[in-house]
Formats: structure tokens, sequence, C-alpha cells
């Protein structure tokens, strides 16, 4: 009786108790020391207050070029497709301001990666080769350098083993004038699919 009831009595431990057995202390980090503080001379001071005003002007007006070059790059790009499927291709523009002009410039560059041949491929169809350039180089596998006997054997005969030794990259280029040509080449509704797969350098503003 004893027995079953010192059994009984002997309970699983708790989800409650797991955590105080494996609880850790945190330590507690040693205290910074606080940097000290000089005072020099008044030419000294003065570049201090003029540098630390200066980052919070450079601070605002980056934010401030920011919002505005995104603003004008979207108003000029949408310009720019439009004249574009009509026959009037320009890659600069100049915006009047109230008191100024700005000038947005285009470049035929873009980013592309080369795993994304496929969907291009897809949105210019049939002209997806004279519109984008594949180049490959091959190089030689690091197992290669590590490994005579497969030195030895590439020395020997190579036949039709070439992937056994070296990998082939692709590189995808756009073809000259193609920020052009796409409007010739592309409905309005399928700009957007091909940007997503070659993104435009960001145009610069004067």
């Amino acid at each position: 009786m004893g027995t079953v009831t010192a059994l009984k009595e002997k309970k699983k431990p708790g989800f409650a108790d797991k955590l105080k057995a494996t609880a850790k202390t945190t330590e507690t980090k040693p205290k910074k020391d606080k940097m000290p503080v000089l005072e020099g001379p008044p030419e000294i001071m003065e570049a201090a207050d003029n540098y630390m005003e200066a980052k919070t002007a450079f601070k605002m007006a980056q934010a401030t070029l920011d919002q505005a070059g995104d603003q004008l790059i979207d108003f000029v790009r949408q310009v720019q497709d439009q004249e574009g499927f009509a026959g009037r291709f320009r890659n600069s523009w100049a915006v009047l301001g109230h008191k100024h002009q700005a000038k947005v410039i285009f470049q035929n560059k873009f980013s592309i990666n080369s795993d994304d041949a496929d969907q291009l491929a897809e949105i210019l169809g049939e002209q997806f080769e004279s519109l984008i350039r594949q180049t490959f180089s091959v190089k030689l596998k690091q197992a290669v350098f590590e490994d005579e006997g497969l030195q030895q054997e590439l020395m020997e005969i190579i036949g039709d083993r070439f992937e056994d030794f070296f990998e082939t990259t692709t590189k995808l280029e756009v073809c000259e004038n193609f920020s052009q040509l796409i409007y010739q080449v592309l409905e309005p509704g399928q700009l957007a699919g091909l940007r997503t797969f070659a993104r435009q350098y960001k145009p610069s503003i004067r």
C-alpha cells in the first residue's frame, strides 16, 4: 500500500518545472565606459557644429532627391512608352520646373539573370535571338585541380565526358538599341513582364 501511494504521489515534472530546471540566468553585461567629451578651441567647436548640421542637411537633401527623382523617372518613362509605341522613341527628355529644368537620361543598359532566359524567350518570341545575346564561358572544375587521377584522365582523353571536367556558364546581354526595338516587338501590355526580367539601369537626372 505504501509503495502504491508513493508512486501515485511521484508526479511527472510539468512544463513549468522544466522551464525552471532549464532556465539559464542572463549574465549582466558590463557597462560600457562613457565616451570622453573633448572641448576644443572655438574653431573646433564651430567645425563640430558645421559638420553635424551639414550631415543633417545632406540626409534631408538625399531624401528629396530620391523622392523627386522617382517622380520624374516614372513620369518620363510613361511618356517614353507612349512615344516609343508611336514610333517617336527618345532616350532623354528635359522636364520643365517652375524655376529649373531637369534632364532625365536613359541608357541602353539592362540587368538580366541568365536563369530568366526562358521567360524572356517567351515574352520576346522569335525576336529573342536578335534582341538578346547569349554568351557562354567554360571553366575547368575545381575537382580536377585537386584530383591527380582526373588530371591524368583529362590529359589522355576527354571524349564525350566533357561535362565531367568543365562547367559552362551563360551570360545574357541586350543588343544595341534594345530599349528602342522593344517598342517594335512588344505590345504595351507586355512591357511590365519584360521589365521584370530585364531591368533597365536607373536613368541619370541632371
